[in-house]
């Protein structure tokens, strides 16, 4: 009887080391993340590839182009690390190993858990250029915009243009003089400019330009993202579709956008493995990229 007694006592004990090894029961708490995106605003050379070299994550960006953006935010554990930035692997010379192997940057960046970051490339990359290229980290904390409004903020990440006056002007196309108040006046080179609220447009978009102060020509120009709205599940012979989430823009309300002003292209040169040149032209005037912030509320489980 003793024995048959331990032997109960043994089992319940198994069983209930077994159910605590159950991965279907057991409760389980997401890793601390961090979250970044990247934008290219270095005008004077060819595309970079940014890598964090500490860890393997899809938070690395390769080939992005002057004024292109990685996207949306992506996860990362938080704290420190190292980050590398090098030439492109794919140029207009072709696949150059004297130029792919060069690092362009080497440093070490410290991200806290929980918030998001845009790092912006800025500056020249040819030797003797003001201001020499380095990374802006910019800590970005999505406002909640009014009912009825958008929210939108500025960057100035164009040391060519210099301090300009940025406007967002309801409109159906980019092009022309600009007219009434700018939004953000008198934006310094790489000084970010806080969310403002602006209405809900019903039709065209808002008008995104940069100036000289206290001037209406646009140096920089580009119409805003309209975004796409939020599509409810609906049901057709018997087929239950699921529902689509708003994207952000200026025709949906309660997004956040964010404005990148960046200056004209600069004439570099290549040298192809071959030996011969690659010359890319310069342009006139600068862009506007449009970064999505803050979608409206999800519809979708």
């Amino acid at each position: 009887m003793r024995f048959n007694r331990m032997l109960m006592a043994a089992f319940s004990v198994f069983v209930v080391a077994a159910c605590g090894r159950d991965p279907v029961s057991r409760e389980v708490s997401p890793d601390p993340f961090t979250s970044i995106r990247w934008v290219n605003a270095v005008s004077d050379t060819v595309a970079m590839d940014y890598r964090i070299v500490d860890f393997p994550s899809n938070a690395s960006e390769p080939n992005l182009a002057f004024r292109a953006s990685s996207g949306n935010w992506r996860n990362l554990p938080p704290g420190a690390h190292h980050i590398k930035v090098f030439f492109t692997n794919t140029t207009a010379a072709g696949t150059n190993t004297s130029i792919v192997s060069q690092v362009f940057v080497d440093t070490t960046l410290t991200f806290d858990e929980g918030k998001k970051y845009t790092i912006v490339h800025y500056g020249f990359a040819k030797a003797g250029a003001t201001p020499k290229q380095r990374l802006i980290v910019i800590e970005d904390v999505p406002p909640t915009p009014a009912a009825g409004q958008v929210d939108l903020r500025a960057i100035n990440a164009a040391p060519a243009l210099g301090t300009v006056d940025v406007y967002a002007i309801a409109a159906a196309a980019a092009g022309g003089a600009t007219s009434g108040t700018p939004t953000f006046p008198g934006l310094a080179p790489a000084a970010v400019a806080t969310w403002t609220g602006l209405a809900v447009v019903t039709s065209g978009s808002y008008r995104v330009a940069a100036t000289a102060p206290a001037s209406t020509t646009a140096l920089a120009d580009a119409l805003a993202p309209v975004g796409s709205p939020a599509v409810p599940s609906t049901t057709v012979a018997g087929v239950v579709s699921q529902p689509l989430d708003a994207i952000a823009g200026t025709q949906q309300p309660l997004s956040a956008l964010t404005a990148v002003v960046f200056g004209p292209q600069v004439s570099y040169t290549l040298t192809t493995p071959t030996g011969g040149t690659v010359t890319i032209a310069a342009t006139a005037t600068g862009g506007v990229t449009v970064l999505l912030d803050k979608h409206p509320p999800r519809i979708s489980p």
